[in-house]
């Protein structure tokens, strides 16, 4: 089975702050969007006002689209202004959360978890240095008991010659 991935919102602090990071991401995408199609509708819309003001004697047909080419024009201007204020409340609250998120979760929430690290580091240090000495005790009891095997083994085969012997 695969070892579980730590999730980067295990808590709502961390939370807070990476989706408020998302959110501002979005927004100024969202504001450079909402820019570039109101000044595309403008620039696109600006020759054909240019020309139609610079008649003289205009038909009502020429009177109704000139009308209707500059009241499109301020209706883009004016939602512009509208979309690019609703977005900086919404950059600006964005912004607040990942200042809000991230602050309390290094003051509250990750000094807590460097302890526990921290607990943890030392009481595997610990078993490690208690095996260390374990260890060594066998190895020593081992090589204190070698010689005596050695001297049993040796009269044992001693007596098994012996007998074969005979």
């Amino acid at each position: 089975m695969l070892d579980r991935v730590p999730v980067p919102t295990d808590n709502i602090y961390k939370f807070i702050a990476l989706f408020s990071l998302v959110v501002l991401v979005f927004s100024f995408w969202q504001m450079v969007s909402v820019t570039t199609a109101s000044n595309a509708i403008v620039i696109k819309n600006y020759p054909e006002i240019v020309e139609l003001q610079s008649l003289e004697v205009r038909t009502s047909a020429q009177e109704a689209k000139l009308a209707v080419l500059e009241r499109e024009k301020e209706v883009v201007v004016k939602d512009r202004k509208l979309f690019v204020n609703i977005l900086s409340w919404v950059i600006a609250f964005a912004f607040y959360g990942i200042i809000y998120g991230f602050w309390v979760w290094r003051r509250e929430i990750q000094s807590m978890v460097d302890a526990q690290n921290k607990a943890q580091l030392e009481l595997l240090q610990l078993q490690v240095e208690k095996l260390r000495l374990e260890n060594k005790k066998m190895a020593d009891f081992q090589q204190i008991n070698e010689p005596a095997r050695s001297s049993v083994t040796g009269v044992w085969t001693e007596v098994v010659r012996a007998i074969l012997s005979k």
